[in-house]
């Protein structure tokens, strides 16, 4: 055998090696992705858990429910809590859009909490006051997909979800 042979063989293994290589890194690189992917839906999904078992709570569901209806009438007390708990859902929530334009959470999972911010908070009063008093704070791309999503929501009075669940079960339950 030649040394011109054996260096023809050698860049033949090189190459073998380098292909490999490349199909090793493909496959790691796509059991990251769903790793990260994994991560980050757990992590907003123990966020948004936290969230509402602390308006559950009663003096935060008050203040709560007091600035959902828009209220001129709303104590100073309860519009401080009200403005932080909706500073905390929409950081979260343009935290959330800007991890599904990256691709980091699922576009699917992502378009649901779209659907449940539009019929359960953007329908009422008291989001758009707040959001038309802090849209300037958040990044221009969230801002026009909160726009445009309140554009596509009828506004409700906030006994829209309470007379929801009677009608469900008085359908479900008609003699009651």
């Amino acid at each position: 055998m030649t040394l011109s042979q054996l260096a023809d063989i050698g860049e033949l293994v090189g190459g073998v090696a380098v292909v490999a290589s490349l199909v090793y890194l493909a496959l790691q690189v796509r059991q990251n992705t769903r790793a990260v992917r994994g991560s980050t839906l757990h992590l907003n999904t123990d966020l948004w858990a936290s969230l509402f078992l602390r308006l559950s709570e009663p003096e935060v569901a008050q203040a709560y429910v007091a600035g959902m209806t828009g209220g001129r009438d709303i104590k100073p007390l309860h519009y401080t809590q009200f403005f932080f708990i909706c500073k905390a859902m929409f950081l979260a929530l343009e935290d959330q859009f800007h991890q599904a334009r990256q691709g980091t959470l699922d576009a699917e999972i992502y378009a649901a909490y779209e659907r449940a911010t539009s019929a359960q908070l953007l329908i009422f009063p008291g989001f758009r006051d707040w959001w038309q008093q802090t849209r300037s704070t958040f990044s221009p791309s969230f801002v026009a997909r909160v726009d445009a999503m309140i554009a596509a929501t009828p506004e409700a009075d906030p006994g829209a979800l309470l007379r929801e669940w009677q009608r469900i079960a008085q359908s479900r339950n008609p003699a009651a």
